[in-house]
């Protein structure tokens, strides 16, 4: 009797600690995460500051770019990430819309096909915008620069 009581009670104790372990691990995504729309520091919003300054300057001088290409290149990029912000914000409202949607309504199916349908218009635009801006930044460079920032690239996926 006394040995059940006292595994019974090492059980609790294992059981308490586990919930305890899952309560705080959950309260740290939470508080690493934090919502969604608030805070966020991203890989898209770093490219606003001292980011896309040193990736530019790396550039510049691996490329061996003139004044006048740096700045070209700059309002380039400038450019770029003010029309991906837009795009980024519209892909973040189809995500609302898509968390949004009621699975009971009757035309649920419809309202999801056309998200997908906005989603690939979206993803559309976004590849024609980075093309474009290859093909501008290409326009700025003298094919020697096209050929050394061609193998400047990486080989490997960007996500693994």
């Amino acid at each position: 009797m006394r040995k059940q009581i006292i595994i019974g009670i090492t059980a609790a104790i294992i059981g308490a600690g586990a919930l305890t372990a899952g309560m705080a691990s959950a309260q740290s995504d939470e508080d690493r995460c934090g919502d969604r729309d608030e805070g966020r520091h991203g890989k898209h919003e770093q490219m606003d500051g001292k980011h896309a300054n040193k990736r530019l300057h790396r550039m510049a001088e691996k490329l061996d770019l003139t004044d006048a290409q740096t700045a070209q290149m700059k309002a380039l990029f400038k450019d770029g990430r003010d029309e991906m912000k837009d795009q980024r914000d519209q892909i973040r409202e189809m995500h609302t819309a898509l968390r949004e949607l009621d699975v009971n309504a009757a035309d649920y199916d419809q309202q999801v096909a056309g998200l997908v349908a906005q989603a690939q218009e979206n993803t559309a635009q976004m590849i024609q915008m980075r093309a474009q801006q290859k093909k501008e930044m290409f326009a700025i460079l003298t094919p020697e620069q096209q050929e050394e920032f061609l193998q400047m690239r990486p080989k490997k996926p960007r996500h693994d």
